[in-house]
C-alpha cells in the first residue's frame, strides 16, 4: 500500500522551505525597520544644549513698564509683580505671587488680571484669572467696570475681546453676556449672544 519516498526527494522539499523562508524573513526585517523608524521619527527631539526647553532666560520682579507713541507720548503700560520671558517663542508671563495683580494701561482704560501671556512686541496680551478693566468717569458719565474670566487685548488698536462671558457695569446700569468685543477708542462695545442687562438713569 504505502511505498517509501526516495532519499533524493528530500533536496527538492528543503530547497522549496528555504525558497519560502527567505521573503518571509525579509519582511519581517523590513517591519522591524519600520517599526524602529517610526519609534525615532515620533520620539521627542533630544535637548542639546537646551534649545527645545521652555524655561525663562529672564525673570523681572516688580516692574513698570512703558511704551511711547512716535510723537513721544505714553501710549500703554505693563505694570506687574513678576515677569518671565521664554526665548523659544519670545513670549512673556507676568504672573500674580500672593496679592499683587498685573496691570496694563491703554490710554485712560486700566486692565487687571491674575496672569498676562504678551508676545514678543507687546501688542498683543492674553489676560486670564479674574480680568478687570476701569475706564474712569468722563464727560459727567460715572466710571465703567468691565469684568470676565479671560480678555485678548490688542494694545496698539486699544480693543479687547472674549469668546467666553463678560459684565459691564456703569452706575446702577449693567449689561452681560457671551461673546464680547470693546474698542476704546471709538468707546463702542457689543455681545454676541446670551445678552441682558438693566438701564437705569
Amino acid at each position: 500500500m504505502f511505498s517509501r519516498t526516495p532519499g533524493n526527494v528530500v533536496q527538492p522539499v528543503l530547497r522549496d522551505i528555504v525558497t519560502a523562508a527567505f521573503p518571509i524573513g525579509l519582511m519581517l526585517i523590513l517591519a522591524a525597520l519600520s517599526y524602529w523608524l517610526n519609534i525615532v521619527a515620533t520620539a521627542d527631539p533630544v535637548d542639546i544644549g537646551g534649545r527645545f526647553r521652555h524655561d525663562p532666560d529672564t525673570i523681572v520682579k516688580h516692574f513698570d513698564a512703558i511704551s511711547y507713541d512716535e510723537a513721544g507720548n505714553r501710549k500703554a503700560g505693563l505694570r506687574g509683580a513678576e515677569l518671565r520671558h521664554f526665548p523659544d517663542d519670545e513670549s512673556s508671563v507676568i504672573q500674580k505671587p500672593l496679592l499683587q495683580r498685573f496691570t496694563i494701561n491703554m490710554g485712560t482704560s486700566t486692565v487687571n488680571a491674575n496672569q498676562a501671556v504678551v508676545n514678543s512686541d507687546g501688542s498683543e496680551v492674553d489676560l486670564t484669572g479674574d480680568v478687570k478693566a476701569v475706564r474712569p468717569a468722563q464727560r459727567g458719565k460715572p466710571a465703567l467696570t468691565l469684568t470676565a474670566p479671560h480678555m485678548h487685548v490688542l494694545v496698539d488698536e486699544e480693543r479687547a475681546r472674549t469668546p467666553g462671558f463678560a459684565r459691564i457695569q456703569q452706575g446702577n446700569s449693567w449689561i452681560s453676556g457671551t461673546g464680547f468685543e470693546a474698542d476704546n477708542v471709538t468707546q463702542t462695545f457689543s455681545f454676541h449672544s446670551n445678552v441682558s442687562g438693566s438701564y437705569k438713569r
